[in-house]
């Protein structure tokens, strides 16, 4: 990604604030926090000057030498600064809720915070989704030289070993990160590795609990062996930058837990066909085909709401006759028309093939 001005070097001893989120869990709904604040705190200002002017932090060129070179003339990064000089923090969420509850008939109900859900409240929830996405999305592909590059860093991404137990949530915002940046600006081929592990540093701090987040050196050894901290903190500058410091978008995950709850509790005997009658193991299926999908160039021209709706689809199709009915609700709901999904539902079942 070409940019005419260089972002000027990191203090040594400060990483991009992170902030938290609650894990979302299959069925189980949790109103988000409210959109993220781009006024920084001072502290941050403070130790990121260059963040407080809009296009002034570029994404960094690799070192001369490859990733990894030059290390010597770049300070190192120490771990999160003191809680102190974070400014206050925000209160932390109750403990999660069982991820189902059941109802009279001893099947499983949608839940969050507030209990059992009913239509109208999930709906709500669909609605705030839909919001977030529609401030952010925007339509693209990336440049034609590096679409076979985008597939093999994805589909790298969710091969890498989850040695540190982020959420599913976690990753798919990684993937949403990373395709908002390609649909905005250009991106060279050489750094794609690199903005794609700075991605999901991203997706954690923002998505993951404080103390689960690694220490960046801890992060490096495992997902970026190849760059040094300074490194990943300039990219993440760049992206934020380029993102205008707003993460708090609609992810194609958090459509597709939302449908699947609205079918679920719409259809209840759609429980009975699902594998083992667990809809939380069916929704763990459909998220690594859903994942498998946004590896594909193609269908970054869709919203996460139509790529998300096309794979309950096609599940549903195989599923039971009278798929139509639960569909054409959502459709309504999702405010999709049937060209838009007819059209991604042919570009994800040639995606699916490699699945």
């Amino acid at each position: 990604m070409d940019s005419g001005a260089r972002p000027p070097q990191q203090p040594a001893a400060s990483e991009v604030r992170s902030v938290r989120r609650p894990d979302d869990m299959a069925l189980c709904f949790l109103l988000r926090p409210p959109r993220w604040n781009v006024c920084l705190p001072a502290a941050t200002r403070r130790s990121f000057p260059e963040a407080c002017h809009p296009g002034a932090a570029g994404l960094p060129a690799p070192s001369p030498g490859g990733p990894g070179q030059g290390a010597a003339q770049a300070p190192r990064a120490a771990g999160p600064a003191p809680d102190a000089a974070q400014g206050p923090q925000p209160p932390r969420p109750p403990p999660p809720p069982p991820p189902l509850l059941f109802g009279a008939e001893g099947r499983p109900v949608p839940c969050d915070w507030g209990g059992l859900l009913d239509e109208r409240r999930l709906v709500t929830h669909l609605k705030l989704a839909l919001g977030r996405e529609a401030r952010l999305w925007r339509a693209g592909t990336p440049q034609v030289e590096i679409c076979d590059a985008f597939q093999e860093v994805v589909l790298q991404l969710l091969r890498l070993k989850n040695i540190f137990h982020f959420s599913q949530s976690t990753f798919n915002l990684a993937l949403t990160i990373f395709s908002r940046l390609l649909a905005s600006v250009k991106v060279k081929e050489r750094l794609l590795q690199c903005v794609t592990i700075t991605s999901l540093r991203l997706a954690v701090k923002f998505n993951e609990e404080e103390e689960l987040i690694p220490r960046i050196k801890d992060f490096i050894k495992h997902y970026g062996s190849g760059y040094t901290p300074n490194e990943l903190l300039r990219m993440e500058l760049a992206i934020l930058d380029k993102l205008h410091w707003d993460l708090y978008i609609g992810t194609p995950l958090d459509f597709l837990t939302i449908f699947h709850a609205l079918v679920v509790l719409g259809w209840p005997h759609v429980v009975e066909l699902l594998p083992q009658r667990n809809p939380s193991l069916h929704v763990a299926s459909l998220t690594r085909q859903l994942q498998h999908c946004m590896a594909g160039h193609q269908l970054l021209q869709f919203k996460g709401s139509t790529l998300a709706l096309v794979i309950i689809t096609l599940e549903l199709e195989r599923l039971m006759p009278d798929w139509w009915t639960p569909i054409s609700d959502l459709l309504k709901k999702a405010q999709i028309s049937i060209e838009q999904l007819r059209c991604c539902m042919d570009l994800v079942k040639h995606q699916l093939r490699t699945f």
